[in-house]
């Protein structure tokens, strides 16, 4: 990252914590909790100044793919019919079929042998928007080199990329804020804080539902769509490890699967 990336990171993050902390004192949607920092701040801060050295996964996936030799063959396929769009155009779908993918890989990371992998980001105890940070390298690798594979093969430009990342971000900050926010009529439509902290609960069947990213129309077109009425209490993930380096080698634990 560049001096001036680097720059615009740190002012973002500032503003979040003063937007996101004064949002949850005013509609919390369990009182009680941290507001501005949370109790696990400095792991989740640990996990964003991880993420900084792999950023690029993406890109390089996407770079790699380009010069494979599949990637000629797809872009010529696939490539001029989405340069041809707008670029608003462009973004929206770019955003609506990364959603999509990201609801499958997430739904993955569920399964029995992924899980300990994914379950660093529910280990969280006070969700927050912090928590969206704090994601296992493994996962966040895969992701988002898979993500920017796609991306690059399907032909979407590199300034609708450049656009998407921060929607990405602002998505991810605002579901797990401690918000009560269920967004009304269009809880269908958009992803809520309410929608994502009930998968974020420590049951482990609410656990399974509601893993769209942005958009809920994909939980319920494929059946794991909830939003019960009231508020989900108690979150985490039994099992995992308090410390960074713990959950860094949880995954490769023995039995950490089972």
């Amino acid at each position: 990252m560049t001096p001036s990336q680097i720059l615009s990171a740190v002012v973002l993050i500032a503003l979040c914590f003063g937007v996101f902390g004064t949002l949850g004192r005013l509609f919390p949607c369990n009182p009680g909790r941290p507001v501005f920092v949370s109790r696990a701040i400095g792991l989740d801060m640990a996990y964003c100044l991880l993420g900084v050295l792999y950023a690029s996964a993406g890109p390089i996936a996407g770079a790699a793919w380009a010069a494979s030799p599949l990637g000629p063959l797809a872009d010529r396929l696939a490539g001029p019919a989405i340069r041809g769009l707008p670029l608003g155009l462009q973004l929206a779908l770019l955003l609506v079929a990364t959603d999509f993918a990201q609801y499958w890989l997430h739904r993955g990371f569920h399964a029995r042998r992924l899980w300990p992998i994914h379950a660093i980001h529910h280990s969280a105890l006070d969700v927050n928007w912090t928590t969206t940070f704090r994601t296992h390298p493994i996962n966040y690798l895969v992701q988002s080199a898979a993500l920017g594979a796609l991306a690059r093969a399907a032909g979407f430009s590199e300034t609708s990329l450049l656009l998407a990342a921060p929607v990405f971000f602002f998505s991810g900050a605002l579901t797990h804020a401690n918000l009560n926010w269920t967004f009304g009529p269009l809880r269908y439509v958009l992803a809520s804080p309410v929608f994502h902290r009930w998968h974020h609960c420590a049951d482990p069947e609410r656990q399974s539902r509601n893993f769209a990213p942005m958009f809920p129309v994909w939980d319920l077109m494929f059946g794991t769509f909830e939003m019960p009425s009231g508020r989900p209490e108690g979150y985490g993930a039994a099992g995992v490890p308090e410390a960074l380096l713990g959950q860094l080698v949880h995954p490769f634990r023995s039995g950490a699967a089972t």
